[in-house]
């Protein structure tokens, strides 16, 4: 019999800074944007910012610490450590094995995680669904009893800040601790069964999104509020002077840079055609598929746009709460809108704490155990900026016992994943 994986113990950390949206139009104006035009174009009102002397794998331990606490598991219970991040202050060694080191010794000078190995993974915002899945299918086989998996960005660091792209992220940290066994007993919130798992990278567009070298832990974006330049050319130079990061040139600069619109072609036209189908069919929940269905393989199959809705639909009755990475809260209704699955089913958290690149989707799961999330649906104006939709605000009640749970999350390489879980 196939071992059960559960997922127990979530664990979060957000510093304590924030920086909204009134401040960044205050005291950042060469973005030319406003607080209007932010809240009303992404759907994101605040991001936490780390502090200058808070690494990734920082937050991460703080986070993994919580996890580990909500499990009930010891550090030496740990087998492995998995660290998904795209902002690692070293190149080597993993950011996964300092977070097993943070743990600290014993009385005889050992780890206290002497039992673990580590290692990162870097998957853009997709990392931290696709150690979850790595971590399950290496339980599964036997290799493992128990692993760590941290989600941790410092996001802010790696953006130019003369790019309107930057009001997008956040920093924050997310963990949970996965085991294979019989359903975990005695903790304070309930395990998630981990169902199925589905990966696919489509790397033929990868440099959409892309970053060229480490990060420069001196890029606070505090230090930037408030500054005098003068706009047009040469503003990332007066920024950042000539030596910052490497080249400032458009071509060679090292900051994060993203093709906005091809990841949104991407993330709107591919992910909910892949996936959605074969990750509800490997957690055995399509058994009662409509015959016409049987035999399709990804919605992505199904040309016919009526026939595709009507898959769509019966694929969203299996699904309780629908977990996105939050990225953009207009690619997110939209994706949704693809999936058929209601507004009042998505979770996000992304007002509150905007693109938290690998933390995203683990901050949404703890969350929907605690409370319900509470957001603003996008307006939409015309031209001449009378309002065309008004935003309505949307309630999504927190998970329950027994609810399935579809988390996707998409990011650099062109890569994503499906996880679907059940509470309790």
């Amino acid at each position: 019999m196939e071992r059960r994986i559960w997922l127990r113990g979530l664990g979060i950390y957000l510093p304590e800074s924030s920086l909204n949206n009134e401040e960044i139009e205050a005291g950042m104006p060469w973005l030319q944007t406003s607080a209007q035009w932010i809240s009303e174009h992404t759907g994101i009102r605040k991001r936490h910012v780390a502090r200058k002397d808070q690494t990734a794998v920082d937050i991460g331990y703080l986070a993994a610490r919580e996890a580990l606490d909500h499990a009930g598991v010891e550090p030496e219970e740990i087998d492995l450590v998995l660290l998904a991040t795209n902002t690692s202050e070293y190149v080597y060694p993993a950011g996964a094995g300092l977070i097993q080191a943070a743990f600290g010794t014993d009385d005889s000078g050992n780890l206290r995680m002497k039992r673990a190995g580590a290692l990162d993974v870097q998957q853009g915002c997709s990392s931290f669904l696709g150690a979850i899945g790595m971590a399950s299918g290496m339980l599964r086989g036997g290799a493992f009893e128990r692993i760590l998996v941290v989600g941790a960005d410092v996001a802010t660091r790696m953006v130019d800040w003369t790019d309107r792209n930057a009001i997008l992220l956040g920093d924050a940290a997310t963990a949970c601790v996965l085991e294979a066994g019989s359903r975990p007993t005695g903790l304070k919130y309930p395990p998630f069964e981990v169902l199925s798992h589905f990966m696919r990278t489509d790397a033929s567009k990868s440099a959409a999104i892309a970053q060229l070298g480490v990060l420069n832990p001196e890029n606070d974006p505090f230090d930037h509020v408030g500054r005098e330049l003068e706009s047009g050319d040469g503003i990332r130079a007066q920024m950042y002077g000539k030596d910052f990061f490497g080249s400032l040139r458009d071509e060679e600069h090292r900051f994060f840079r993203m093709d906005g619109r091809q990841v949104y072609r991407f993330a709107k036209g591919v992910v909910p055609r892949q996936g959605y189908l074969e990750v509800l069919r490997r957690a055995g929940l399509t058994g009662d598929m409509p015959e016409r269905f049987r035999d399709v393989e990804s919605v992505d199959d199904v040309r016919e746009r009526e026939a595709r809705v009507e898959l769509c639909r019966y694929l969203a009755t299996k699904v309780d709460m629908f977990v996105p990475h939050s990225a953009n809260l207009s690619l997110n209704q939209e994706i949704a809108d693809e999936m058929e699955i209601p507004w009042e089913r998505m979770y996000i958290t992304l007002n509150k704490y905007g693109n938290t690149s690998a933390a995203s989707v683990g901050l949404s799961l703890y969350e929907a155990l605690r409370q319900e999330s509470c957001y603003t649906s996008l307006t939409k104006r015309d031209g001449t900026g009378a309002v065309k939709v008004e935003g309505r605000e949307i309630r999504v009640a927190p998970l329950k016992s027994g609810a399935i749970a579809l988390l996707v999350s998409f990011g650099a390489g062109n890569s994503w994943n499906y996880i679907t879980v059940r509470c309790g």
